[in-house]
């Protein structure tokens, strides 16, 4: 099954539903769940943005793709900039 936008947000971030629910207080299957976009409870939805610091309609309006492929392409950015800066010590320094 494809991934959502924001699971792969979040696997980009290291962060998991587990995690999340953990951290919130709610259910694990309910955040879980929310995350595949397979609920639609506005009570985690909010929740799960709080945890994430992103507003919530970016992160569940109409806009949210678009949003969350930004903020993909960023977390992109700095883990190359990351592995590209560790390769460099390693080899070059």
């Amino acid at each position: 099954m494809t991934k959502t936008p924001l699971q792969k947000l979040l696997s980009l971030r290291r962060i998991s539903a587990t995690q999340i629910a953990s951290d919130t207080g709610l259910g694990y299957h309910a955040v879980q769940k929310t995350i595949k976009n397979q609920r639609h409870s506005s009570r985690i939805r909010g929740a799960i943005a709080k945890y994430l610091d992103l507003d919530y309609e970016y992160l569940w309006g109409e806009q949210a793709a678009d949003y969350l492929k930004e903020l993909i392409r960023c977390e992109i950015d700095k883990k190359t900039a990351t592995t590209a800066h560790h390769l460099t010590q390693k080899f070059l320094d």
